[in-house]
């Protein structure tokens, strides 16, 4: 038996926690793919090109199939879409212990494995069907899966790799994706939203003429009566009133059943489509876009641009720890701040951004290793801040509907 519980409730903070045990299971292998790049191209003897394929497409599938799994979310429960992608992308990490080529591990690694994880990346509605006053920070628990496996798992797939080599180590990565299953089933949608009654529609009685007159059974006439030369009103016994409101219940009933089919009329596919006339939805993207673009050319950049300013090469590899555990904190922790509204969530999100650019514009100042640390904390944290706002904003101006 599933527990529902309503919005906001404890149960909901469940749904979030879920949100992350998915997320940190199913992150292994792309949040380790510099791991898996150098083991792919000592085991299986390819070309660097060659060995950047399974990687390359993984990333590629999984934003591919993203608004696919938008469209299935319409008409299947997101639950289910979950764990689907839980199932597939463990069982194609599973299937590469046969690879013997780079086109057999693309297959498997890049296209099967993206296509499945496209399919986990609607944790931002399932946030927000749970919450209302605390999306953000529950954007941020859901958020902090990522950031966890960032950095657990680039030195677990190293070790791995030392003990039980490519194929060896792929079987086993597989089979811990596998318990990111568990969280699909908490996955539920809330109680649902309170429906509108059903009305019986009657069926209009065919008109009398205008020269009818009820009356009595005795025959007298509900209008009038002649006594003592005069004409007496009659007021109309009970049973007429009955008659009147029925006649009336009717007419409402079928103007009520008119304007239900005529609303129902409108195509539920035009309403989704019109979010691509909405300029704040294209903002919005190009906010995620830019979110995504500087924490990939940070991580790529920092290890290199480290050592040529005399950085070990061992503290170089920290700052990406360093950052990941800033980006961690931030996600859990900076969500209270506009949920409490100390700053709107679009004022918020502006600040960070600045904050993020001022960074890259001071790493070429502050050279020394120290000074690194600084910059690696200050653009953790702008970027964990401004990424668990996302889904947030655009269920605020799209609507969590569409």
């Amino acid at each position: 038996m599933v527990l529902r519980g309503g919005v906001d409730s404890a149960r909901s903070w469940l749904v979030a926690v879920s949100c992350c045990w998915i997320n940190f299971f199913s992150a292994l292998m792309y949040k380790s793919s510099g791991v898996v790049y150098v083991g792919v191209l000592q085991t299986l003897e390819v070309t660097r090109e060659e060995a950047s394929w399974p990687l390359t497409l993984l990333a590629v599938f999984i934003f591919t199939t993203a608004p696919v799994a938008g469209v299935l979310a319409l008409y299947v429960d997101i639950w289910k879409i979950s764990l689907c992608g839980c199932l597939l992308s463990s069982v194609a990490v599973c299937l590469c212990f046969w690879a013997n080529s780079v086109i057999y591990l693309t297959a498997c690694l890049g296209v099967v494995q993206g296509f499945a994880l496209g399919l986990l990346t609607l944790h931002n509605v399932i946030i927000n069907q749970h919450f209302e006053k605390h999306r953000a920070t529950a954007s941020g628990i859901s958020y902090a899966g990522p950031t966890f496996a960032s950095i657990v798992y680039p030195p677990l797939v190293q070790v791995l790799f030392d003990e039980y080599g490519l194929r060896g180590s792929l079987l086993l990565f597989g089979g811990i994706m596998f318990h990111s299953v568990a969280g699909a089933f908490l996955q539920m949608e809330p109680n649902p939203r309170k429906t509108c009654p059903t009305y019986k529609v009657v069926p209009r009685e065919p008109p009398l003429p205008e020269d009818a007159q009820c009356s009595k059974p005795g025959g007298e006439s509900f209008d009038e009566k002649l006594k003592d030369g005069e004409l007496t009103p009659l007021n109309p016994p009970d049973y007429a009133t009955d008659i009147q409101q029925k006649v009336a219940a009717s007419d409402v009933a079928a103007k009520l059943e008119t304007e239900v089919v005529c609303s129902k009329d409108v195509p539920k596919l035009q309403r989704n489509v019109s979010i691509f006339f909405m300029p704040m939805f294209y903002l919005i993207c190009a906010s995620f876009v830019t979110v995504l673009f500087t924490m990939t050319t940070y991580l790529t950049v920092v290890v290199d641009f480290a050592v040529d300013y005399g950085v070990s090469r061992i503290n170089a590899v920290l700052l990406i720890s360093t950052y990941s555990m800033a980006d961690l904190v931030a996600r859990l922790g900076s969500g209270w701040i506009s949920d409490r509204g100390f700053v709107s969530r679009g004022n918020m999100m502006s600040l960070h951004f600045l904050i993020g650019g001022l960074v890259l514009f001071a790493m070429p100042v502050f050279t020394s290793y120290a000074g690194q640390v600084t910059m690696a904390v200050v653009s953790g944290w702008a970027t964990g801040c401004t990424m668990i706002l996302i889904s947030v904003l655009l269920t605020e101006h799209i609507g969590l509907d569409r």
